[in-house]
């Protein structure tokens, strides 16, 4: 056996470890057992990364001071609302939860990835990458889903077209400079090659090969495969090494089982209370689809309807059934089902739109008795359902899946290998 694991590279959807050929340029290198993307072959990328990086990360900080939207009612009544009034409306309405959600998802994080990402690609190029860089680069995929900017964008578009049924709205230029962050961040996943990114990141000082006798087990950070045991530290980005996530069927039942029995209050309970010159009452999920639908908004009434009902309950039907057959060792769809977890990990984060046309909505209509937005108890419990379900789709391994049915017998290298034209 080729005793060189630089070139090995274990699928993180079905476990199956294959040799990769070099991968030409604009192609994508596939798994030849369940098409899951490895590699996006890229050359000469670097500055490329960074300059839509930095741009990114410039845009952000520029709608930070710039205003989301305004709005004005008959009689001069007029509010200006910006990133750090929604979180600080909701703290003060009491809804805590949410606001410690949305400054997460929507400032720290996809600022952090940014951030990160402009750090690893000066790092890199001046070939000093510290442990904590690499730690931060490779937690990276993991953190990208709950990076929810374009998220955010939809859900206060969905705000504020609901708003202009009761008042006069003026979009900001903060959501165009968040429009431009999300194009930067596309500019970034097309032309980053992380495998490329991660080849010029040297081993760290110390780090030292296992006995060929060892597991060949994949980092799910930095996707360096090696001999290694479990709990061992990886040898380019020091995260700790497991041949499967632990405890994963347990967790995955136990998250997913808690965001069922949370969905029962977050879609019977309002979400919100409208109350509109004097006039309103509580609002459910149903009731804002039906409030839509009623003002001729259908497109949008259908989209909160598959985002805040079907998704959810899509999720925890799905997970159910992929667990119920990883533990009954069933051989059948193994490809499809691979598939159906890699759309359930893609679509669960969509759900929060909802969480952030309620704060969009709160921090806008805020006149007292001419009209104000409240949010209520059922937010909280579907932003709760939406963060149990995604945590659960986190936790289950979709690997296990194919090690139960006797498709991964063995860790040592295959040979299979395939890539598509970009």
């Amino acid at each position: 056996m080729d005793e060189r694991f630089d070139a090995l590279c274990e699928c993180r959807d079905c476990g199956l470890l294959q040799r990769l050929p070099e991968v030409p340029d604009g192609s994508l290198a596939v798994c030849s057992r369940c098409d899951a993307l490895l590699r996006n072959g890229q050359r000469h990328t670097l500055p490329l990364s960074l300059a839509c990086a930095g741009v990114g990360l410039a845009l952000f900080a520029l709608a930070f001071v710039l205003p989301v939207a305004s709005v004005s009612m008959p009689g001069g009544r007029s509010a200006t609302a910006d990133l750090f009034t929604g979180p600080e409306l909701l703290r003060q309405t009491g809804a805590w939860p949410l606001a410690a959600v949305v400054v997460l998802t929507l400032m720290v994080l996809p600022g952090f990835e940014l951030l990160v990402m402009v750090a690893m690609a000066v790092g890199v190029r001046a070939g000093q990458v510290p442990r904590w860089m690499r730690r931060a680069f490779a937690a990276l995929p993991e953190l990208g889903s709950w990076a929810m900017v374009e998220v955010f964008m939809l859900g206060a578009t969905i705000a504020l077209v609901r708003l202009r049924a009761w008042m006069h709205v003026d979009f900001g230029l903060a959501l165009f400079a968040l429009g431009g962050v999300v194009l930067c961040s596309i500019g970034l996943d097309s032309a980053l090659d992380r495998a490329a990114l991660w080849a010029r990141v040297p081993l760290l000082a110390g780090a030292a090969r296992r006995a060929p006798g060892a597991n060949l087990i994949g980092c799910g950070g930095c996707d360096l495969v090696g001999p290694s045991r479990d709990g061992d530290r990886c040898r380019r980005c020091s995260r700790t090494l497991h041949a499967r996530k632990p405890d994963s069927i347990h967790r995955t039942w136990a998250l997913g089982l808690a965001a069922a029995l949370l969905a029962i209050p977050a879609n019977l309970l309002p979400v919100m209370t409208i109350t509109k010159a004097g006039q309103g009452g509580p609002s459910t999920i149903i009731g804002g689809t039906i409030e839509l639908l009623e003002h001729g908004f259908w497109p949008l009434a259908v989209l909160v309807f598959v985002a805040s009902i079907v998704v959810p309950l899509l999720k925890l039907v799905a997970l159910g059934v992929l667990l119920i057959c990883t533990s009954r060792a069933s051989a059948g769809y193994l490809s499809l089902r691979t598939k159906l977890f890699r759309a359930l990990t893609f679509i669960g984060r969509w759900s929060m739109l909802d969480i952030f046309a309620t704060m969009t909505l709160v921090e806008l209509a805020r006149f007292g008795w001419l009209g104000s937005v409240l949010p209520g108890v059922g937010a909280t419990a579907f932003c709760g359902v939406v963060i149990l379900t995604m945590l659960a789709s986190e936790s289950f391994d979709p690997r296990l899946m194919w090690d139960a049915a006797g498709a991964n017998h063995a860790l040592s290298p295959a040979t299979r290998h395939d890539w598509k034209p970009a």
